[in-house]
């Protein structure tokens, strides 16, 4: 679970991206039995293609055997032309140019200053919530997210699998740390997908190499890599 954000943050970024892989991924990587390894690689499927990695880190459908990974791809490809036709793309770019039209911009940057500065005054911090209201919060958002898988999803992949699944993204959403790393993976996808003349995959590769964290992962990288190499 604490890596489930910035796994799917990346294949997110990747697909929108369109970056190669330096190698080609053969039947035996666990990134081949990806749901959305079943598509192929036309810009026309990058919808439903998030929407099968999302579904792979939920509900962990990289176990499962290639015919029921097929069932799910036909299922979502059903599910996603019946409610959109064959203009999800078309949509998806109409609602994109809109959310980022001038005056959707300018209502945003308002909504945000009334919200922090109302009347030009910074507002107060909100009392938190007593633990009674917190925990009927708590058992409402359960409920609505059970709801709302449709059954020829639990069918298919199972209840007890669908269950588990919604419970895992449910807690992922309850650890502050990783909202906010979720957050910035999104925003930097965001970021260098919108301004790609601005080289922000390069300014970011610096800042997140100077961190101690990576510093800590490089070490540790060279450390298990080291003995292999002596053995050739």
């Amino acid at each position: 679970m604490g890596k489930m954000s910035e796994r799917l943050g990346q294949d997110i970024k990747q697909s929108f991206l369109k970056v190669p892989p330096l190698i080609q991924k053969t039947d035996s990587d666990p990134e081949h039995c990806r749901v959305a390894a079943q598509l192929d690689d036309l810009d026309d499927n990058i919808p439903l293609r998030i929407m099968l990695l999302l579904m792979d880190e939920v509900f962990d459908l990289k176990e499962r055997n290639q015919w029921l990974r097929r069932n799910i791809k036909n299922l979502l490809q059903q599910l996603i032309r019946a409610t959109y036709g064959d203009t999800i793309n078309r949509k998806i770019i109409d609602h994109v140019d809109w959310m980022t039209s001038p005056e959707q911009v300018a209502d945003a940057v308002k909504r945000f200053r009334d919200a922090f500065w109302p009347n030009g005054i910074l507002a107060e911090t909100v009392p938190r919530r007593d633990k009674a209201i917190r925990m009927r919060t708590r058992i409402s958002g359960k409920t609505k997210l059970l709801g709302i898988m449709p059954d020829e999803l639990k069918h298919i992949i199972g209840a007890e699998t669908t269950r588990k699944g919604i419970l895992r993204v449910f807690e992922m959403f309850q650890h502050t740390q990783l909202n906010k790393r979720m957050v910035y993976v999104f925003l930097e996808g965001f970021l260098e997908t919108l301004f790609p003349q601005y080289k922000f995959h390069e300014l970011f590769n610096k800042l997140h190499s100077r961190s101690k964290q990576m510093q800590r992962y490089k070490h540790r990288r060279h450390s298990t890599q080291a003995p292999s190499l002596q053995k050739r």
